[in-house]
Formats: structure tokens, sequence, C-alpha cells
């Protein structure tokens, strides 16, 4: 039996009277919980997104047999929030592996949903994430140097080499500042400029490591105000 703090990431429902969970669990990382009649047992209630459960499991299997499960806390969401937590979510489990330990994704995934409900900067809440979740899965992203090893010149423009970093460019269309990655790397605070960047090297970067895949909640942030 297995003992873990837990948030649900992705609810499926299997066949007439159980559901099946992907869960980012505190010390294990992503794994996938099947809770069996759920539908049916009148006394039980099945998990929801944004809550984090202290949860008991067994099986050795891709599908472990969710045992017991207590709430430890809820997460007082807005509409807005929920929608960034859904995008939050998809993405979760778009650079995740069933059943692959990750250290820190759990407190990753947790600090972002409690920093999310306290902020009035939602697009920089959307780089942090993102940025912390594409390092924890593994992925090179480095913003503060170039690929010499060079300092960021805040009055400099950059292309971004993907899997390399920023490069020193003076002639492509598809430039960010020097600005832009100094905020990006904590350096600076953001501006209008440095933030709409941001958000469009942060999209490019996305789509470059979940391809093929698309992410469904990125046209639903189209619609809200943040």
């Amino acid at each position: 039996m297995n003992t873990s703090d837990i948030y649900i990431i992705k609810i499926t429902p299997y066949r007439e009277s159980s559901n099946l969970y992907d869960a980012i669990a505190k010390d294990y990382g992503n794994i996938t919980l099947i809770h069996k009649g759920i539908k049916t047992n009148k006394k039980s209630n099945p998990l929801e997104l944004f809550i984090s459960y202290k949860v008991n499991w067994s099986g050795k299997g891709d599908i472990k047999f969710l045992r017991e499960s207590e709430i430890n806390e809820k997460t007082n969401f807005s509409q807005t929030h929920n929608i960034i937590g859904m995008y939050y979510n998809e993405l979760m489990y778009y650079l995740t592996k069933n059943d692959y330990q990750i250290d820190k994704l759990y407190e990753h995934y947790n600090m972002s949903l409690k920093h999310l409900t306290k902020s009035k900067h939602f697009l920089i809440d959307l780089n942090n994430y993102e940025i912390g979740l594409l390092i924890l899965t593994g992925h090179y992203i480095v913003f503060d140097n170039d690929i010499d090893n060079e300092i960021i010149d805040k009055n400099k423009k950059y292309i971004y080499k993907i899997d390399q970093g920023p490069k020193i460019s003076l002639n492509s269309k598809e430039t960010y500042s020097g600005e832009t990655f100094l905020a990006l790397s904590g350096h600076l605070h953001y501006d209008k400029q440095s933030l709409r960047e941001s958000r469009v090297l942060m999209k490019r970067l996305i789509d470059y490591y979940i391809q093929p895949k698309k992410i469904k909640t990125r046209e639903i942030l189209k619609y809200i105000s943040l």
C-alpha cells in the first residue's frame, strides 16, 4: 500500500461505474488511479480537480487501485482561475509520463495553484508555470545567458534557438528584446513589450515540446481577460 498527497489533472469515465484519474503524486510523479464503482457508491464521492488529497493506493501495474482518500485542501478558484488551471492540467498531462518519478513536480503544481489564487498578473503566472514545468520534465531552458555564454544585454535583440538558448541577431524578423529574456529569468520586471514577447516565445516552446499534440484549453484562454 502506498500513501501520498495528490492532485488530479484529468478525469476519464471508465466503463459504467468507475473513473480513471491521471494524477500528480508527491514523491512519485505522474500516476494513474482507478476509482472502482464510484458512480454507484452512494457513500463515497468522486475525486475532483484542484483539490489536494491524501490517498492510499495499491497495485504495481500502470494503473493503481485507489483505496482511500481524504481532502487536504481545497483551492478557492474563480471561473478565470478554473480555465487557467485547466490549461495547467492539460500541459502537465502532455509533458509527463505515467508512472515516471519526477522530483518536485507536485510541489511546483501546488505552488502554482496557490500563486494563481492571489495573483493579478495571470500572464506572468503562465510563464512561471510553463518554465518550471519544462525544466522539471528535462528540457533545456535558459534565458539569462546567450549560446556563447555571454550575459544577456537588455539593449540587444536576440533570436531563440530551441535546446540552445538566445542568440544575438541583427537581421531576423522574429527577434526578442534582451529585456524579455531578463524578465523571463527573473532579473527584470516585465513591461508591456516584454510580457507580450514572452508569451509569443513561450507558446512557441510549448508547441515544440508537445508536438504533435495541440492544447485545447488555449483556445478558451483567448476569450478571457488576463
